[in-house]
């Protein structure tokens, strides 16, 4: 198992993640704003066929990457140094939905989802706000995407971001916490530090997802977690 994951990630959090899965440290610089610099969500984003990744990553980045995922589609949008030209990358995308504020979606990403619903949603950093689960379910910490969401008869549990931390902002957001592998969903933190954090326990539960905490704090927002064989 190896993992795409934020350099930027509490020492507590790699240490761990480290002792059980291959780990392929994200980082670059003078691109974005610093906040989201090291984040995986805004360079690169998984498809059915491969990760699609940004024009301009960087070439340390990409070389890590190709000699250990599968496959790299080239995009064919720079990452920008503000929002929204920062988040041509950061969509949503399962068996049969790709969500994202569709104005900005790099134009391979839209293609390589060319058999999918299209939901647009104004917030652009939606990979960042959202979990997809299994039976069409969602957690999401944006009340924007959660509208749209259920304006097409899908799950949604909404999760009041306050209480996550991202260095040089308020709070992050839930999806940039974490990630999925083989039904188990790992959370940079414990949701013992979240106010909700029974409700999305159960959620879990109920879907047959376990889980994993990379440490014992509030929840980090380190642009997500992208598991791969």
């Amino acid at each position: 198992m190896q993992v795409i994951a934020s350099a930027s990630l509490p020492e507590a959090a790699l240490s761990k993640l480290k002792s059980m899965a291959e780990i392929q440290l994200f980082n670059t610089q003078n691109i974005t704003y610093q906040a989201i610099a090291n984040h995986p969500d805004i360079f690169l984003c998984p498809t059915e066929n491969g990760f699609v990744v940004a024009k301009n990553i960087p070439p340390h980045q990409k070389n890590a990457l190709l000699n250990s995922t599968p496959t790299l589609i080239q995009g064919e949008s720079p990452v920008g140094k503000n929002y929204p030209e920062s988040a041509h990358y950061n969509a949503v995308i399962t068996s049969g939905y790709l969500i994202h504020n569709l104005k900005y979606t790099d134009p391979v990403l839209l293609s390589a989802c060319s058999d999918k619903t299209k939901i647009n949603v104004n917030q652009a950093y939606t990979r960042c706000n959202v979990l997809a689960l299994a039976h069409d379910w969602f957690i999401t910490s944006d009340r924007g995407i959660e509208s749209a969401l259920l304006n097409h008869h899908l799950h949604v549990l909404y999760v009041e971001p306050h209480e996550i931390l991202l260095p040089g902002f308020a709070h992050g957001f839930f999806g940039g916490t974490c990630g999925i592998y083989n039904q188990t969903v790992w959370f940079a933190g414990s949701l013992n530090h979240l106010k909700q954090g029974r409700e999305v326990s159960n959620l879990l539960d109920r879907l047959g997802y376990s889980t994993v905490e990379l440490y014992d704090g509030p929840l980090f927002d380190g642009g997500s977690l992208f598991f791969f064989a």
